[in-house]
C-alpha cells in the first residue's frame, strides 16, 4: 500500500517546514512518504521533499491547494493521502497502526457539527482514500459553476466533507487527532475594576493514545499569535509526546 503525508505549507512559512524536518520527520518509517506542498510564487527551486503546484498559495486558496495535492497524489499512485497542516506534530508509527486504511475518509470530527449537518473533521489532518481523492479531483471548487457553494471560501475541510457526503462517503471519527490549544497565558493582577468580560476556556487534554497534535494558540485572537510563539509550542509539544 502506497501512503502519503502531504504537508500543506506556503512560501511564507518556511520555518514550519523546518520544524517538521527537525522533529518528527526523521521518525517516519519507510512505509510512509512525506512531501511538503506549496503553490505559486516560488523564488527558488523545490527541495527533494517538496512539490510546487500550479495553484493559489494563499490561505484563501486552501481548497484549490488541497484539490491539486489530491490530483498529484492520485497521479503518482498513492492509495491513501493525508492532508497535514505544517503546524502539526505526528507520532508516525502510532499513526501507521491506527487502522485509517479501513475507511475512505478519516479524521477527528469537529465538535461544533450539529445533528443533521454534514460531518466535518478538524482541518489540520484528515485521510482520503484513492476513491475519495478521485471525487475531490473532479469536484468544482467553492464559487465555481456546479459547486455546492456560490461563493469562494478557504474552508478545505468543509469543501472535502461536502463533496464526499454527496458521494455517499462519511467521515470516520477518530478522537486521537488532537487540537492542542495550549495553556492560557497568566493574567496580571488587576486593581479593583469591573471583571473581565472574556475568560478563555480551559486547555483540553488529548485522549490516551493520541498520535497527531495540532498547535492552535489563539489566546491573542484568531491567527494573531506570532510565529515564534507557535514554533516554540510546536517544539515543546514534540518533546512532550515523542
Amino acid at each position: 500500500m502506497k501512503l502519503l503525508l502531504a504537508v500543506v505549507s506556503c512560501h511564507t512559512r518556511e520555518e514550519f517546514s523546518s520544524a517538521v524536518r527537525d522533529t518528527w520527520l526523521p521518525l517516519v518509517p519507510p512505509e510512509l512518504e512525506v512531501k511538503f506542498f506549496r503553490g505559486r510564487g516560488a523564488l527558488r527551486e523545490p527541495l527533494v521533499d517538496e512539490v510546487f503546484l500550479d495553484c493559489d498559495d494563499s490561505y484563501a486558496g486552501l481548497p484549490n491547494k488541497v484539490q491539486e495535492i489530491m490530483r498529484w497524489a492520485y497521479a503518482h499512485g498513492y492509495d491513501f493521502c493525508a492532508k497535514v497542516d505544517d503546524d502539526v506534530v505526528v507520532k508516525p508509527r502510532e499513526l501507521l497502526s491506527s487502522d485509517f486504511s479501513k475507511n475512505e475518509f478519516t479524521g477527528c470530527q469537529e465538535p461544533a457539527c450539529k445533528p443533521g449537518e454534514i460531518v466535518t473533521p478538524f482541518g489540520f489532518f484528515y485521510w482520503l482514500s484513492r476513491k475519495s481523492m478521485e471525487a475531490i479531483i473532479a469536484a468544482p471548487l467553492p464559487g465555481e459553476p456546479g459547486s455546492h457553494w456560490n461563493h469562494r471560501h478557504n474552508n478545505d475541510e468543509a469543501y472535502v466533507s461536502s463533496v464526499l457526503h454527496y458521494k455517499g462517503v462519511t467521515l470516520h471519527h477518530d478522537p486521537r487527532y488532537h487540537l492542542h490549544r495550549g495553556d492560557p497565558p497568566a493574567r496580571a493582577k488587576r486593581s479593583l475594576r469591573s471583571p473581565l468580560r472574556f475568560s478563555p476556556p480551559p486547555a483540553n487534554e488529548p485522549v490516551p493514545g493520541s498520535f497527531v497534535f495540532c498547535v492552535y494558540l489563539n489566546w491573542k485572537g484568531f491567527h494573531m499569535t506570532p510565529k515564534e510563539e507557535l514554533l516554540a509550542e510546536f517544539y515543546k509539544l514534540f518533546e512532550r509526546h515523542k
